[in-house]
């Protein structure tokens, strides 16, 4: 997409740390950011492009590793509405993406479920809206 646009729905977080279930919302264009919001409505994290690696100090140690998904913004977003194929990316992390379900949001077929698996935990998404701006 070339246009700015915003995504949101929920995330699961499965770890050998322990679990997480919550919201999460995806601004990309002029104010990027990444907020995941737990069900009672409490900002978990807040990450932005080009942020510093001074949040690791703030972070639970199973958010840093999952984090570094974070980094190279162009590519989450992209494995989010699976736009690219983004293998280098993937390899990188040592990571496996599966997606489940399609959905048609203001004339875009997305998926509805993306899965990525790491060493040590699996990220689910869900995409409940996609907004145009």
């Amino acid at each position: 997409m070339n246009q700015p646009f915003i995504l949101s729905g929920s995330i699961s977080v499965k770890s050998k740390n322990g679990s997480f279930i919550g919201s999460y919302s995806l601004r990309n264009g002029f104010n990027e950011s990444f907020q995941v919001k737990d069900v009672f409505g409490r900002e978990v994290i807040l990450i932005r492009p080009g942020i510093s690696s001074e949040i690791f100090d703030g972070l639970d140690e199973r958010f840093i590793e999952i984090y570094q998904l974070f980094e190279d913004w162009n590519s989450f977003s992209s494995i989010l509405l699976a736009t690219d194929d983004s293998e280098m990316f993937k390899s990188k992390l040592n990571l496996s993406i599966t997606y489940k379900g399609y959905q048609s949001l203001k004339s875009f077929s997305i998926p509805k479920t993306i899965s990525a698996i790491g060493n040590d935990y699996e990220l689910t998404f869900t995409i409940k809206n996609l907004e145009i701006s």
